[in-house]
């Protein structure tokens, strides 16, 4: 991606668009301390009740760990493009991105990054700061695992731009779409493992999570970093990550083209 090119004039556009509002983004550090937090005397409670010192191949430093760092790694690779896919059919705007010399999905996920870089500054690094003070995160496993946990983190940011990018897309037909997207919330917070570690789910709910893409927004990365996948599985973490995306990419470039059957300009 050039200096010139419109998608980075996107990305630089984003960048300055959150920057207006930045200092919600401080009241969203008390927010994540109060979910660490809470979870945080949830497990040692837990530990203590079970008498156990590994639950589920977790200790409680590494559960600490896994919660603080799956916290201060959301605040990264949130984004909300079906939020603003769905924005923009209610008020009629997508009519305008229709007739730009620009690919409307590539301006989307140009526009998620610049939300990205902004958050790095002002959401993730403050927040690790207070993390880092207040609980005992452990150091990653190795310098190995730091650089491909974040990679594994920003291919996380990918899938789930993708994810909410297909989402977004059914706004076309359903015309409103907030009732699922609050769902969607909840339900990737569950089965993206960081609410609750995948192992600690049953047999079949697992084999099922093996086989949808969610488990590598949290679950995978926070494994990597724990130092609990190492030699091949390590390569083919990674490599899921790109089929994945690979996969979501095109999958969005079908719907996208499909959707404009079912346009209708309510507003704008």
């Amino acid at each position: 991606m050039y200096l010139d090119s419109p998608y980075f004039a996107v990305i630089r556009l984003s960048f300055l668009k959150f920057l207006a509002y930045r200092l919600r983004y401080f009241t969203g550090i008390i927010t994540y301390l109060l979910f660490v937090s809470v979870h945080y005397f949830i497990w040692q409670a837990v530990f203590k009740g079970s008498g156990n010192t590994i639950l589920n191949g977790f200790t409680f430093p590494e559960m600490v760990t896994y919660v603080a760092l799956g916290w201060i790694s959301r605040s990264l690779y949130f984004s909300d493009i079906d939020e603003e896919i769905s924005e923009h059919v209610r008020t009629g705007q997508i009519s305008s991105f229709l007739v730009k010399p620009i690919k409307f999905h590539l301006m989307m996920l140009a526009e998620a990054f610049g939300g990205l870089i902004f958050r790095l500054f002002f959401f993730t690094l403050p927040i690790s700061v207070v993390l880092l003070n207040l609980f005992p995160i452990a150091m990653p496993h190795s310098v190995l695992h730091a650089f491909v946990f974040m990679l594994a983190t920003l291919g996380s940011f990918f899938v789930l731009a993708e994810i909410n990018f297909l989402l977004g897309l059914l706004c076309f037909r359903l015309k409103n779409i907030d009732g699922i997207i609050r769902a969607k919330y909840f339900f990737i917070q569950l089965f993206s493992g960081l609410l609750l570690p995948l192992s600690f789910f049953p047999p079949s709910l697992r084999y099922i999570c093996d086989l949808l893409p969610f488990k590598l927004i949290a679950y995978n990365p926070l494994q990597i970093y724990l130092g609990k996948i190492n030699g091949a599985p390590l390569l083919y973490s990674l490599i899921q990550l790109v089929i994945w995306g690979v996969l979501l990419f095109v999958a969005s470039e079908l719907l996208w083209k499909r959707s404009f059957r079912y346009l209708s300009i309510q507003g704008g």
